[in-house]
């Protein structure tokens, strides 16, 4: 089930909001450690783009996956993350009947 408040959490950090908006954007495959085979964006891309360590880019990836906004993929040691359009949608449908809208 989704849960609205998590959701409004994990997206309230600006980090993590720019890493949806780059999945969301299809702006990955460009670094060398990764296979241009496998949808989503790999933790290496993340770490390069935001210049963040492998560490700070599990915890803001592990806090979108908890919410349900993004799901993963293992390949090797590397993971790959895509959003979850079904959440997406459905947080927002949710939002408008919390808004009245």
């Amino acid at each position: 089930m989704m849960d609205t408040v998590k959701i409004s959490k994990a997206l309230s950090d600006p980090i993590r909001y720019k890493i949806m908006i780059m999945l969301a954007n299809g702006q990955y495959h460009n670094a060398a450690c990764c296979s241009s085979d496998i949808e989503g964006i790999c933790n290496c891309e993340i770490m390069a783009r935001f210049g963040m360590i492998q560490s700070r880019v599990s915890y803001h990836m592990k806090e979108l996956v908890d919410a349900g906004l993004v799901k993963e993929t293992a390949k090797g040691r590397w993971k790959y993350y895509f959003l979850n359009i079904d959440t997406l949608k459905e947080y927002i449908h949710q939002l408008k009947i919390d808004l009245g809208i």
